[in-house]
């Protein structure tokens, strides 16, 4: 979970951004009768909106090209963690690794996924299931 929170941290500074943006517009909406947002508001949705689509490259560098081939993307690096293929036991590719990222839709959408490796033997979280991944310790560098 941490090795996410640190893979997509563009992405949430790009949401803080927009919804900053958004919710000025909000209160100026509330306090007057216009209903265009202000410039202000208008240049932090924008600003907002550009980072999360370059955050997109980011993921797509990051998660399915550098991760899919070496199983560890700089959120995995830091936390000294790595992504195999259940049967290979060898990185995924990035196209199993963006079916994967795809796949967790599903943890997130029944919230059990995310949860479930708390109680698998093999921390698998419903992703990992399906794409047949595991996640493990990386080892250590000679």
């Amino acid at each position: 979970m941490r090795a996410r929170l640190i893979d997509q941290a563009p992405t949430y500074v790009g949401l803080i951004i927009f919804f900053a943006g958004y919710l000025i517009w909000i209160v100026e909406l509330a306090l007057s009768s216009g209903l265009a947002p202000s410039q202000g508001a208008a240049v932090a949705m924008i600003i907002g909106l550009s980072v999360m689509l370059a955050s997109l490259a980011w993921v797509a560098y990051n998660r399915w090209m550098i991760a899919g081939r070496t199983g560890q993307s700089l959120g995995k690096r830091v936390t000294k963690i790595r992504l195999i293929g259940e049967e290979t036991q060898a990185p995924i590719g990035a196209v199993n690794a963006f079916i994967r990222d795809l796949v967790h839709i599903l943890d997130a959408v029944t919230v059990f996924g995310y949860l479930w490796p708390l109680w698998d033997d093999r921390q698998q979280t419903f992703a990992d299931k399906i794409s047949k991944t595991i996640v493990v310790d990386a080892a250590p560098s000679t």
